[in-house]
């Protein structure tokens, strides 16, 4: 049997957040045909992208207002969005006896009800407009467990997990599929920020927290931000028409 090449020419999306993540799943959509929207508070991060095929826009995900303008907006511009993908996150670490409020806050408020705003916008012009929309919601290892002074990130992670089921449940009878992917670690600045926390708990050297997290990972390397971009364009494509409601892990077999 031969396997089709996805192809996503005709289709629109949106990704939230411009990073290393982001970036790569949006150039990945685009590589296959789609028209990419990246959602990005920074100017550095819109300024990155430099394609006829990836437009960018100045959205607040935490803000239910700004999200709602900027999606009909979107909606409009486009005639309908067929794809969203939620990237966009902040890490934020510490034990719990000592985590600020506002920090916890802020976690929840970006990793978890960034993806509720987006999504809830997005199926009401799905529904209005009668559009089998597909999302496909990044969470992470730390939604699969927890780890030290990890709590308000994993936290988040775990709902979206939580969210992402529920909302395919709810939407699957009009068309619309919901899937999760969780990356392990990831070649990122957010990894490395990550790694660079773990040197300051356990005074190891950043290369020595590296070979440790390795030496638990079957393929012994760090995830690329392609795999997880490969990963959504396998999700976002016509070969997973009957996949909804699940959670993909893209971690080279953390154990």
């Amino acid at each position: 049997m031969t396997i089709p090449s996805i192809s996503l020419k005709g289709r629109n999306a949106i990704v939230t957040g411009g990073g290393d993540i982001g970036g790569a799943i949006a150039r990945g959509l685009a590589s296959c045909g789609a028209k990419v929207e990246v959602w990005d508070s920074s100017q550095n991060v819109r300024d990155s992208f430099h394609s006829d095929d990836i437009e960018t826009r100045n959205v607040d995900i935490t803000s239910m207002p700004n999200v709602n303008e900027s999606m009909n907006l979107s909606w409009e511009s486009h005639s309908q969005i067929d794809i969203l993908v939620n990237s966009a996150a902040v890490a934020i670490f510490g034990p719990v006896a000592t985590i600020s409020s506002d920090d916890w806050t802020r976690t929840i408020d970006v990793n978890l009800t960034g993806v509720f705003l987006t999504c809830q916008a997005f199926v009401k012009c799905c529904l209005r407009s009668g559009i089998a929309g597909n999302i496909v919601n990044i969470s992470s290892v730390g939604g699969l467990r927890g780890e030290a002074d990890f709590s308000n990130y994993c936290a988040s992670k775990f709902g979206v997990i939580g969210f992402g089921q529920s909302l395919a449940r709810e939407v699957g009878e009009f068309g619309i599929r919901v899937n999760t992917v969780c990356p392990g670690a990831v070649e990122s600045r957010m990894n490395t920020e990550t790694m660079a926390r773990d040197t300051r708990r356990t005074g190891e050297s950043i290369e020595d927290v590296e070979k440790r997290i390795l030496a638990k990972t079957a393929l012994r390397r760090l995830v690329k931000p392609k795999d997880i971009a490969d990963a959504v364009i396998f999700l976002s494509s016509d070969l997973a028409s009957c996949i909804t409601a699940e959670t993909l892990s893209v971690t080279g077999g953390v154990f």
